[in-house]
């Protein structure tokens, strides 16, 4: 009995001791990686300006980036607005079922009413007849139909009757090593001119735009959001506490052409460690960080300060681009265990607490 009894509590010393250590371990966990800084994306070539105001001269242009050109045949794939290349409707050869090679070639070129056929096969797909080319890609087995804005479609023979597909327009943008996501919008412009591809997973933008012979890809370039303005010493603190702006914060402004009115908001936060400044239209944040005060433009602004390069760095309008929330960041197992550790420690704390006070209370009265 006695030899039982103490190897039960060896066995619970060492459970204990065991878990013990791993306890430790999960709550030695690195802390979890701050979210990323959102970006502001430009819809458009946007004028860079000066300083945050509706009259001010545009100081530069952002610039799209040339990425590569593309055969006029994918323009069916921009305007029916799917990339991969995808069955449209089949067809019966008919009379034509028992022609061959070039006679079959010749007989899909010049007594085809494909106007007609894709009229009557497709809900809002339509064929421009004028100046409709099909070239011979396998003959009698395989063609290239094109209308008379360039727009193509491949032809296959499958026994007697014939297929058409869309061509593959993704698998152009990976040849030319631009992989985009499912999570697309593809969006008209001008028809048969200019489309927008936009890759709402990976946070980018294409132009596409119709050339003389080509279609030309751009991507729309991305300058990046300045959130972070300037830093003081904490000096400028005394001020903020009592409302007030210190002369060096007020320089740090106009160091950066940002005009302060003169009934600017000094509002701090529920901790005081922090201050929100309300400027009319614009908001900044100032916070207490390393024993610095570290000024950040906010993002319920109006106007966000930009840089398009190393050269032109200046303001754009909100309503001319979009910001994008980087996604959270990612927990590993042991992060996630340390999380649902110290819910658990604090669910005990809890309970304890409530009991003492129970505790108390059940003394109180019987006192």
């Amino acid at each position: 009995m006695k030899a039982f009894l103490k190897s039960l509590t060896f066995g619970i010393i060492f459970i204990l001791a065991v878990g013990f250590g791993i306890s430790v371990y999960i709550l030695q966990a690195p802390s979890v990686a701050q979210t990323k800084a959102p970006k502001f994306q430009l819809h458009t070539r946007t004028a860079v300006r000066g300083r945050p105001t509706v009259n001010s001269k545009p100081l530069a242009y952002t610039t799209d980036v040339y990425r590569f050109s593309l055969e006029r045949q994918y323009i069916s794939n921009l305007n029916s607005a799917i990339l991969e290349r995808e069955h449209l409707f089949s067809a019966a050869l008919t009379h034509r079922a028992k022609l061959k090679g070039k006679d079959l070639d010749k007989a899909l070129k010049t007594a085809t009413d494909w106007q007609k056929m894709f009229a009557s096969l497709t809900e809002r797909m339509r064929f421009r007849p004028s100046a409709s080319v099909l070239e011979v890609l396998v003959s009698g087995e395989e063609w290239l139909l094109k209308d008379v804005s360039g727009a193509g479609y491949t032809v296959t023979r499958t026994g007697n009757q014939i297929d058409i597909y869309l061509p593959d327009l993704k698998n152009a943008f990976d040849t030319n090593k631009i992989v985009l996501s499912a999570d697309m919008e593809i969006s008209t412009e001008r028809r048969d001119k200019q489309w927008s591809i936009k890759d709402k997973k990976r946070e980018q933008t294409y132009t596409i735009k119709s050339g003389d012979e080509k279609l030309i890809v751009y991507q729309q370039s991305k300058p990046e959001i300045l959130t972070f303005l300037f830093e003081v010493d904490l000096a400028s603190r005394t001020a903020l506490e009592k409302g007030d702006l210190s002369t060096e914060l007020i320089r740090g402004f106009e160091t950066l052409k940002i005009p302060l009115s003169r009934r600017v908001q000094v509002l701090a936060s529920e901790d005081g460690g922090n201050w929100t400044l309300k400027n009319q239209s614009q908001k900044y944040n100032i916070r207490n960080e390393n024993d610095r005060l570290r000024v950040y433009l906010d993002l319920d602004s109006e106007w966000f300060r930009i840089r398009a390069s190393d050269e032109i760095i200046g303001w754009v309008q909100r309503s001319r681009g979009t910001i994008f929330e980087p996604p959270p960041p990612m927990l590993s197992s042991r992060q996630l265990a340390k999380k649902r550790l110290l819910a658990l420690i604090e669910k005990v704390k809890m309970k304890v607490g409530t009991s003492n006070e129970e505790n108390k209370t059940a003394d109180a009265a019987s006192g």
